[in-house]
């Protein structure tokens, strides 16, 4: 039986370093493209739409996120991590995961209208209805997907996301919405896109459809059900948050609640999840050389904590002007909910980047159980916060980030041998460049509030000259910090 291994002569010319660090080229430059797309794309959709129509969508997303990952159920990350895999090997994972999307996208087609009604908006039967067929168009395209990535060919995985991303959304969203179809202009764009993502993935890699219900390699489905234990954990602290509001405080507040962790996510999760991409199948190559994945991890959350963290600092300091200059008036509610998440996302990086080493090191079970304790924390922390204000479950959610990334960093440090002195030499230059940029970006914001009104030109200001502050700091000390 043929096997696909990782130590190809393209590998050996190359280096794994070189390879690596062009995944992560083309993984950095797609999702930018990306992450600007969405952020423009949503902006006018917002404004077109209001808040209600993004509750009712992310109603959706809480039935999809959870059943994607049980379609998956962790075989994608599996043909990443393992040395060496045959054809047979994915015959059987792409065989597991539209076995498990098609029973999904039934089962969804059939709850829809108890999920509804337990939200009390049986209007959105039709939509989860619709939704559900996600199940079934995603499964098809995961092995593919998985394959990609394992040999890191992320320059096709990133330019199909984009090309998908704006057909779907730029040429039916967009106009759909203009033309008054509301929440179903949301509804298309995302079944267009994914019918895209998916075709193209397959057709890049064209790998078997024949069904296979046993591997050559023994431990896939061992693996996966690690990963799916974490991923699990993992959805249930992205999503209980908002199926508590949606409950509890109703759509329009989850609406608000949705876009502004969508606002502050998307730069942040376009950082980590390209960065995750490359690292996971990084680790996996260097399982047994404990020195090398350690410094990996070191620079990787000096970097991302530098990158990120005076940027949402100095968002933090300003909510009101960055909700009025970015949604409009008709979104000011969402200004209580900005400084606590825009806080919650760098703390969320730095946990991100434990997850790839303890899964690419083989030890996905250790990331399960620290998401099982930070989702058991949620749980009650939120459900507590949300009988008070929205508010207050944003500044709920933050707390929790910051114990996650406590538990999953310390594991993670504890994994390649970390002192906690060294994880503090990591983050101290950034911390203080995260004060520097709030602080600056405060006065500022304050300053010019008198001379210019437009609240988009005053965080567009504001914004820029915190930024050449903290160039300049870093130009200036970059080696001491």
């Amino acid at each position: 039986m043929a096997r696909i291994s990782p130590h190809s002569t393209s590998t050996r010319t190359t280096g794994l370093a070189g390879r690596s660090l062009g995944a992560l080229k083309w993984n950095y430059l797609g999702t930018g493209i990306k992450v600007l797309s969405q952020l423009v794309i949503g902006i006018v959709l917002a404004r077109l739409l209001g808040p209600e129509p993004f509750g009712l969508i992310a109603l959706a997303w809480l039935m999809l996120g959870l059943g994607n990952l049980i379609a998956d159920s962790g075989l994608g990350v599996a043909l990443i991590q393992k040395q060496q895999i045959s054809s047979r090997d994915i015959r059987y994972v792409f065989t597991l995961q539209m076995l498990a999307g098609t029973a999904l996208a039934l089962l969804g087609f059939a709850l829809s209208p108890m999920i509804a009604g337990f939200f009390s908006r049986p209007d959105a039967t039709d939509i989860l209805r619709w939704m559900s067929a996600l199940f079934l168009l995603q499964a098809f395209g995961q092995t593919a997907t998985a394959l990609l990535r394992r040999d890191l060919n992320h320059k096709k995985v990133q330019l199909i996301q984009v090309t998908s991303y704006l057909v779907a959304y730029l040429m039916l969203g967009v106009p759909l919405a203009y033309a008054g179809l509301g929440v179903w202009s949301l509804v298309i764009a995302q079944l267009t896109q994914t019918t895209l993502q998916t075709l193209a993935a397959y057709l890049c890699v064209r790998h078997s459809l024949v069904p296979a219900f046993q591997a050559d390699q023994p431990g896939l489905l061992r693996f996966g059900s690690k990963v799916l234990g974490s991923n699990l954990t993992s959805w249930g602290i992205s999503y209980f948050d908002s199926a508590i509001i949606g409950r509890m405080l109703g759509m329009t507040d989850l609406g608000l609640y949705n876009r502004s962790m969508n606002l502050l996510a998307s730069p942040m999760n376009a950082v980590v999840s390209t960065l995750q991409g490359v690292l996971l199948p990084l680790y996996s190559r260097l399982q047994g050389r404990r020195d090398e994945a350690r410094d990996t991890y070191l620079a990787t959350l000096c970097l991302v904590s530098i990158m990120l963290a005076p940027m949402f600092s100095a968002i933090a300091v300003m909510p009101e002007t960055v909700v009025l200059g970015i949604y409009g008036q008709g979104w000011q509610l969402a200004s209580m909910l900005i400084a606590p998440l825009a806080l919650a996302m760098p703390v969320n990086a730095a946990l991100a980047l434990g997850g790839p080493l303890m899964q690419g090191l083989g030890n996905a079970g250790m990331e399960a159980v620290s998401q099982g304790v930070g989702f058991a924390v949620l749980v009650v922390a939120v459900m507590v916060a949300a009988s008070h204000s929205l508010a207050a479950v944003a500044w709920a959610v933050l707390a929790v980030y910051c114990l996650r990334a406590w538990l999953v960093t310390r594991l993670a440090a504890g994994l390649v041998g970390i002192p906690a002195s060294s994880i503090f030499r990591a983050l101290a230059g950034p911390l203080l460049l995260a004060l520097l940029a709030a602080a600056s970006a405060y006065v500022l914001d304050t300053m010019l509030h008198d001379w210019i009104s437009p609240p988009g030109t005053r965080l567009l200001l504001a914004l820029s000259i915190s930024a050449f502050v903290v160039l300049a700091a870093i130009l200036g000390a970059g080696r001491w910090l």
